[in-house]
């Protein structure tokens, strides 16, 4: 009986593992998505995927590229919760971007973004909280993360005095 409940217990704390992209929002004005661009490629120092001729450069688009670029830069931060938020021209996704070229990577965690051939980090580190400097409670993240924080002491609980 111990076993079965610790194994429901594990399978309640597991979560999908699905993918989470960082898209800029539809509907920003240009110059906005423009200014998230140069953020997220100012602190990656390499965006050169999206400069022409890069494999994620077409279709040649300022909202393209900056979904490119917002989301490396949340691969690369770890998707730390308030890192896709570019003071409101991002929002996290589960799906890429519909406009995605043959040859084009879009990383959808820290394992496939941020790393040389070598597999060495090429990511500097993020700021504590993203661009903005803000909390996004809206994050996937900080739900899940209260969730277990709350449950795991209590599953082991259950589980110690059965």
């Amino acid at each position: 009986m111990r076993l079965l409940l610790g194994l429901l217990f594990l399978l309640a704390l597991t979560t999908n593992s699905s993918a989470t992209y960082c898209l800029c929002r539809d509907g920003i004005g240009e110059k906005d998505l423009q200014t998230s661009i140069d953020y997220a490629c100012g602190v990656l120092k390499d965006c050169t995927p999206i400069h022409d001729k890069g494999p994620c450069y077409q279709p040649n688009t300022v909202k393209s590229h900056c979904d490119w670029a917002v989301n490396t830069y949340f691969q690369r931060s770890g998707q730390i919760s308030g890192s896709c938020d570019f003071s409101g021209t991002a929002t996290t996704n589960p799906n890429p971007p519909s406009t995605v070229v043959s040859g084009c990577i879009y990383p959808s965690s820290l394992g496939s973004a941020g790393t040389t051939s070598s597999g060495t980090q090429t990511f500097p580190g993020p700021p504590a909280l993203g661009p903005t400097g803000v909390f996004d409670p809206s994050g996937n993240n900080g739900a899940s993360s209260l969730f277990i924080s709350i449950t795991l002491p209590l599953g082991f609980s259950v589980i110690a005095f059965l």
